[in-house]
This record gives C-alpha cells, structure tokens and sequence, in this order.
C-alpha cells in the first residue's frame, strides 16, 4: 500500500486525493488528530512512537488510511505552516498524555525521532523529499527547541545555555499562559511545572533535613540550588524575617481590611503593607521612582472607585512588573542595584509579600522571571552570577511559603538569657506538606497533615 501511495503521485490520480481527504486542509488535520487522540489510548507507547515515525518522518502507510492520506494532502497543497502546526499539535497530544502518567521518557523518544539521520539523505520521490525539506528546517526552528525544552532535552541550537534549564519551571509558566499556544502546549506545559516544583520541594526539603541534622554527613539528595550549604542558612534567614507566620498574618489582616477602600487607598496601603509608602524617607530614590511613583499614578481616574477583586489583582501584578522589569521589558533599575549589591533577600520579600496578599499574582511573577531568564540566557553562567543566585532565592522563598507547605524554625538549645537568641545555628529547620483542603485558617489534623521532616 504504501509502495502503491509512492508510485501513484508520478500518475494521473489527483482525483483520488480529494475523494480520499473529502474535505479542506482543516479537516486532514483533523483526521491526523483524531488517529493520534485514539491510539494514545490503546496502542502501547512504543506501537505509537513507531506510528508517528512512520507517518511524520519516513511517509509510510500508517493503521489509519485517512490520517495517512491526509498528510499527503498536505504536502501535495505545499502547506508547510499548516504541516508544522499538525506536527507541533500531535507532539504535544503524545506528549500530553505520557506526562500526566509520568512517562517523561517517552517524551524525550519523541522529540529525538526529529534528528533521525534519514531526514537529511536524498531522494527523488517528490511528497518525501519536500517532507524532509519541512523536517529539516523545522529541526532548526524555535517551536523545535521550545518542544525539546519542554520534554526536558536540551536545546540543539549553539546560543543554548545549559544553566536556563534548572529553572525551567517558569519558562514552562509562560508557555502555559500564553492563549496563543494550542491547548495540548499549554496543558503539557502545566503539568511538566507542578512536576518540576514538587520535585524542587522535595529534594530542598530532603536535603536541608540530612544536612541540618548532622552537617558531617553526606545528604542523599543533592542540593537543588547552587547556593551550597548556605541554602540552610537562607531559609532560616527567611523564616527568621518577621517570623514565618507572622508574614502569613500580616497578609491575612492586611487582606481582611481591603473590601471597604477605595482604588487610592488601597494602592496606599499596599505601599505601607510593603514597606515603602510615600511618607518613608528611608527608601532608595530608584525605589521611589519604579514603584511609588508610578503606582500612584497607575489608573488615577478609577482611584474614588471602590476596590473589586479583579482591581486588586491587576494592581498586585502591576507592582510585581515595577520591581522586576523596565518599559523595555528588561530588568528594572531596582533589580540591578540588587544584583550589583549581591543582597536581595529584602527584595524578594517584597514579592513574597506581595504574593500572600494575591496568591493568583504568583502565575504573572514567575511569567515575568520567565522573561528574565530569556533575557539573561544570551549571557555566560558566569557573567549572570548574581542572577542564578536570585532565582535560587526566590525558588526557596517561595517554597517555604508555598500553600501546601509548612516550615518552621525550632530553637533545639535552651539558653537562660534574657535577651533574643539571634545564633541561627541553635534552631532547625522542620517542614510539613499540608493538604490543600485546609484553607479555612482551621489548624489542620493529623490527618490533613504528613510530617517530610523531624
């Protein structure tokens, strides 16, 4: 059949394509969909790699006829975009799938079928030479490197940069929030995140347990950052940094006086929430420019407005884009005096802050490190240093103070003094993981909540 499928393009046919296809180039694509969506279900995973190969890379006949013809009619037409967008839609259809089971490795198969040497040799049959003319170029695309990234293999262009990978969790967050990407992009996107910050939670607490409890031990999980042993010490800094809980607390009254302002007041408080409000002296002039200033201008003709929950959210996304990024979209002044001083534990409780008042900002905070990242990815390891070491900050921050996550700093040496025992070494780390379930501020029992570490 196959053999058949070859020959009969060098003949007088054409008539058999529009009666096979039966409809538009919409409809063949929809045909290659639906054999995919159908086999991922009963097929075994290597029967459908097979599928794949045989229909995107080698043009054989395939299970399915009408998928089968139906790329032919792409070729035939020349639509190369719309060859790509089936291509890309049915990747992430597989892909999808085999990573909500935890079938990573069969995504990393996938994304490797693309650089067979097959795609590169000669041939004179016209639909598969122009097939591998679209593989070539599409094996040098961004989609390409985007869809490698996303199943966790590294990029084959030269200008990658293999230090972006740890902190691939936010670039797969501006994946999934882009409306622009296909459905299955976004969904496998999302499900490789939670994947990828579960993981992170788990070694960080993994680690800072073994090592806390006998720093003369070799941890059996590795350390997730690149901060060394002091990734212990930042997170007791964190947590010692107005008391845990009582940045929980502040952000819960701080939430509960917010129904009755107006626009104005609520950007005034916020600024006094944070510790930088206009009345304050003491801030950095940069601060006062990229923060205070501009929100106080930000929607000035809503400001008699009471506040909704959208104004709110919208206002809390607006102030995490002050801090981070500048009109250009590149990092802000403020964040560059950060860097430059290597200090920017403060700084990054002020997203936190910002974050416990909104939790739904957290999704525009790490889109906006996501462009960040991409930013600096264009710079050596070394040359970014300081950055690294501020996105491994924020990543412990915000696993410390994540809503399914409980630590604590416990004082294991009890010194009679009457002064505060600011010696961090006398204190341990102990985290809980608590179940989503208690989010109505009832302390959770022994059944909402399973002890990591003790």
């Amino acid at each position: 059949m196959a053999q058949f499928y070859n020959n009969y393009e060098s003949g007088n046919s054409h008539e058999q394509i529009t009666d096979i296809t039966s409809s538009s180039l919409e409809q063949a694509q929809q045909h290659i969909y639906n054999f995919f969506l159908g086999i991922i279900k009963h097929y075994q995973a290597d029967d459908v790699l097979n599928q794949f190969e045989k229909l995107f890379i080698k043009y054989e006949e395939i299970d399915s006829v009408k998928a089968y013809y139906a790329l032919g009619e792409i070729i035939f037409y020349n639509k190369e975009d719309e060859f790509k967008n089936t291509l890309l839609r049915c990747c992430y259809i597989l892909n999808n799938n085999w990573a909500i089971n935890g079938n990573i490795n069969l995504c990393h198969r996938l994304v490797d079928l693309f650089l067979s040497n097959s795609i590169g040799i000669p041939t004179r049959i016209h639909k598969l030479k122009k097939l591998r003319e679209w593989l070539q170029r599409f094996v040098r695309s961004e989609e390409y490197n985007t869809l490698r990234s996303l199943s966790g293999r590294a990029g084959v262009s030269k200008s990658y940069h293999n230090w972006s990978e740890r902190f691939s969790a936010y670039l797969l967050t501006s994946e999934y929030t882009d409306c622009n990407k296909p459905i299955e992009q976004r969904q496998y996107a999302e499900t490789l995140a939670r994947k990828v910050k579960r993981q992170f939670k788990f070694d960080l607490a993994m680690y800072t347990a073994r090592i806390d409890s006998n720093p003369n031990i070799n941890p059996h999980r590795p350390n997730p950052t690149t901060l060394g042993d002091g990734v212990l010490i930042l997170i007791k800094r964190v947590l010692n940094k107005q008391g845990h809980e009582d940045l929980r607390s502040v952000a819960k009254r701080f939430r509960r006086q917010m129904s009755d302002m107006t626009l104005a007041e609520f950007k005034d408080h916020l600024l006094s929430y944070l510790g930088i409000s206009r009345d304050d002296l003491d801030i950095p002039e940069v601060m006062r420019l990229t923060v205070v200033e501009k929100l106080k201008h930000f929607q000035e003709h809503q400001d008699e407005e009471s506040i909704t929950l959208s104004s709110i959210h919208v206002v809390c996304n607006r102030v995490l884009q002050y801090l981070l990024l500048n009109e250009r979209r590149h990092p802000s002044d403020f964040l560059q005096l950060s860097l430059e001083s290597n200090n920017f534990l403060g700084y990054v409780i002020l997203l936190l802050k910002v974050v416990l008042i909104c939790p739904r900002s957290r999704l525009y905070l790490e889109s906006y490190i996501a462009e960040l990242i991409k930013f600096y990815s264009s710079y050596d390891e070394v040359e970014c240093r300081s950055f690294i070491n501020f996105l491994d900050v924020v990543n412990v921050t915000l696993a410390i103070f994540d809503e399914d996550t409980d630590y604590s700093l416990v004082k294991m040496r009890n010194l009679e003094t009457d002064f505060p025992d600011v010696n961090l070494d006398n204190y341990r780390v102990f985290s809980q993981s608590k179940k989503l379930v208690d989010l109505a501020n009832k302390p959770p029992s022994s059944q909402d909540t399973k002890t990591l570490i003790s």
